[in-house]
């Protein structure tokens, strides 16, 4: 544990950022020169330690060194403000729930960026699993808002792997793994896939619209999810692989499910309109 922390150490360094990972106990903070604190008898900035409330493992060491950028950011704007961190090791554990998710909501964005998708899934993901935490920050507490989603269900899994990072960031032991429940393949329901038959009359509504008749024809031919539309280009020469620049899953390239259709439909003439959607999770819904 010790050796990572120093790689970790030595990568702020290198990068320039006036902050440092420290274990302390079972515990890891950060030490970096600072302003006094509240009620500090003391008027100029200096060393001092900050407590993160996280164990010392793997996820918190990643979540320590992603709190040593935010820290040394905010220090190099003449930002950086006690009000967010007044949390010592005789008080880990108590604060408000809003306090800790700010905290995770600042990491979250320091590690994936802020952009319209990732804004996105911190509202959809994170946002909906915190809104059932209510009382004291406890284990308890956590449970409580887990079991407080439908059994078995997509929601009460990824509200259990929020809940469980919120969980670490505070440095409160509990294990949500066993309330998650037996959600997975077989609670998927089957799909009623149309024949090729039906796929080519359906496409015949589109006709008085060049653009959604393309679109359309781009996802039966190529099974593209709907917001792909948005980011693919073809090629008119065979094997008319279809190349998607970005997306769920990042950038890929899809061969035709049925390339006759992609001849038949000419679909190298892009006919797209533009997506009005900011962020990949609402241009399905143009």
């Amino acid at each position: 544990m010790k050796s990572t922390i120093e790689i970790i150490n030595e990568r702020l360094k290198l990068a320039k950022i006036g902050v440092r990972v420290h274990q302390r106990g079972d515990r890891l903070s950060l030490r970096a020169t600072l302003p006094p604190k509240p009620g500090s008898n003391k008027t100029n900035a200096h060393q001092q330690h900050i407590a993160l409330g996280i164990y010392a493992n793997p996820a918190g060491l990643q979540r320590a060194e992603a709190e040593a950028k935010i820290v040394g950011g905010l220090l190099a704007r003449g930002e950086y403000d006690w009000s967010r961190y007044l949390c010592d090791e005789q008080e880990l554990g108590i604060g408000n729930w809003v306090q800790w998710i700010d905290r995770l909501r600042a990491d979250y964005f320091a590690q994936k960026g802020d952009t319209p998708n990732t804004q996105f899934t911190w509202k959809n993901d994170y946002e909906t699993a915190f809104k059932n935490l209510k009382g004291e920050v406890t284990s308890a507490s956590i449970i409580g808002a887990a079991t407080n989603t439908p059994a078995n269900s997509r929601s009460r899994k990824r509200t259990c792997e929020k809940l469980q990072l919120l969980a670490e960031l505070i440095g409160i032991k509990v294990d949500l793994k066993p309330y998650i429940g037996n959600y997975g393949n077989s609670q998927t329901k089957p799909r009623q896939i149309p024949t090729d038959d039906q796929i080519i009359q359906t496409r015949s509504l589109f006709l008085n619209s060049p653009s959604w008749l393309w679109a359309y024809g781009v996802m039966a031919a190529y099974g593209l999810r709907d917001h792909e539309i948005f980011f693919c280009e073809i090629s008119s020469t065979p094997p008319h692989t279809c190349y998607v620049r970005e997306g769920k899953t990042g950038e890929r390239i899809c061969y035709p499910l049925r390339p006759e259709w992609t001849v038949e439909w000419q679909l190298w003439e892009n006919k797209n309109q533009t997506a009005q959607g900011k962020c990949i999770g609402t241009m399905g819904n143009e």
